[in-house]
């Protein structure tokens, strides 16, 4: 065997395949028969467009982002605002905590849909 196969047969069993944030946003979509990358007036792109909802998928890690895109995506829909708030496998930190501690403060009525990464891998 080479030292280059070696080496790539190494790198290629060391590597997680997890699912990207779009392919885990088309599945979640499909699945609550929603419209994917619903462009709105304003020339953006609301991830998962359902009868009731404009929804934001978004990694744990960027949570604040999340909110922001959700509302925005319900006021150029006139949809309610959600967020699909996907829990990564190797996150070490409580990030769903600080998502719903910033929601309630300010009394923000967005839906929260909670996965795990791996439920969509």
């Amino acid at each position: 065997m080479s030292k280059h196969f070696l080496c790539f047969l190494v790198f290629s069993i060391s590597m997680n395949t997890y699912a990207s944030e779009k392919e885990i946003s088309s599945k979640w979509c499909d699945g609550n028969q929603g419209i994917a990358e619903f462009r709105t007036v304003n020339a953006t792109y609301v991830d998962c467009l359902t009868t009731e909802y404009a929804v934001e998928v978004e990694f744990d890690y960027k949570w604040k982002e999340s909110i922001g895109q959700s509302l925005h995506y319900a006021q150029a829909t006139g949809k309610k605002p959600a967020i699909v708030f996907v829990r990564r496998q190797k996150s070490g930190v409580d990030y769903y905590t600080q998502l719903i501690d910033a929601i309630t403060h300010h009394r923000l009525d967005i839906r929260i849909y909670f996965i795990n990464e791996e439920e969509y891998s």
